[in-house]
């Protein structure tokens, strides 16, 4: 009779670890279950399951996800990836490189590292959607590798004051920092308080940048953002229906910039329209295009913003300029 009540209790105890279907494999994780940890978590889940984290803190919870179609998500509300110490891998707190992963409720805060590059989540390869969660006290928020099929996707999201002490690193920090892919969607999202570096930074070749709150903080003369979207390899572009706002500590008089490191692609269009911009005790202008693309302006609403273009700054290296010396 003892045995038998010692099997029941640990057939019971085991279906609140997992939940599986005849497709996938529910893992919970938390303090009342067996696996507490993220990391044992990804080591044990496959292709197509989900793991869900109970809301939270975990603290130092570093993990490499390489799963497909795979679905993680906070119950409750956020489960708290907080780093207090080295990151194993010196690049993020997760590094994602998987197709068709879903992160959903999780928070981010506390990722550094010696290059001065820590992200909350560094995205390298596959396809990856960020829902309902938040990137906060990292020295980048959200960062992808340069891979020219990967597609990013995030939606009603929060990034917030991802950045450091430049004078002292000489290292810029961005909210969100996008490496050449295939695509980048930001919607319905906030990104705000960036110092030095840049609210939204992407070097994709397709950017939908639609219905977010962007915006600098703090008081005259903080340091705040660079640029509020930087689109630095140009590309197709559609900026839409957002709020910009930007203050005195700023660090350029523009609030969007295109095309001001390299225009790579084949296909360039600039649309941005419906947009409100305001701007607090600064002259400001809206865009800065360095290329030849002729912008789309329709509908946007200007406060205290001088005018839709500022002209464009030319960069040439010495070398660039030796090269067009040699062979023109």
């Amino acid at each position: 009779m003892r045995a038998g009540l010692i099997l029941v209790l640990f057939f019971i105890s085991t279906l609140t670890i997992t939940f599986t279907t005849a497709q996938a494999t529910t893992w919970m994780v938390g303090p009342d279950y067996a696996t507490k940890t993220f990391r044992d978590a990804i080591r044990l889940a496959r292709d197509g399951d989900t793991i869900g984290l109970m809301a939270g803190l975990y603290e130092n919870d570093f993990a490499t996800i390489t799963q497909n179609n795979l679905t993680i998500e906070g119950i409750g509300g956020y489960a708290h990836m907080k780093a207090t110490g080295p990151i194993p891998n010196r690049k993020a707190i997760w590094v994602i490189r998987g197709q068709n992963v879903v992160l959903r409720n999780i928070e981010f805060s506390g990722a550094h590292v010696p290059d001065r590059n820590g992200a909350g989540v560094r995205f390298e390869r596959g396809s990856l959607i960020v829902e309902n969660s938040f990137f906060h006290d990292n020295e980048m928020g959200l960062m992808t590798s340069r891979n020219p099929t990967a597609t990013l996707r995030i939606v009603k999201s929060e990034f917030s004051a991802n950045s450091q002490d430049y004078t002292a690193t000489g290292k810029l920090s961005h909210n969100i920092y996008v490496g050449a892919i295939y695509s980048f969607t930001l919607e319905d999202s906030i990104s705000r308080g960036a110092r030095y570096g840049h609210a939204v930074k992407s070097r994709a070749r397709t950017n939908i940048i639609r219905n977010n709150r962007i915006f600098d903080e703090g008081q005259n003369g903080e340091a705040a953002a660079s640029y509020l979207v930087d689109l630095s390899n140009a590309g197709v572009a559609h900026i839409e229906n957002n709020y910009f706002r930007r203050t005195a500590g700023a660090q350029n008089n523009v609030v969007i910039s295109y095309g001001a490191e390299h225009q790579p692609y084949d296909d360039n269009q600039l649309i941005i329209k419906n947009n409100y911009a305001e701007s607090i005790n600064r002259t400001m202008y809206l865009l800065r295009n360095h290329s030849k693309v002729t912008p789309d302006f329709n509908n946007n609403e200007l406060v205290d913003i001088k005018g839709l273009e500022a002209g464009a700054v030319k960069r040439q290296s010495f070398w660039r300029r030796v090269k067009n010396w040699i062979f023109n």
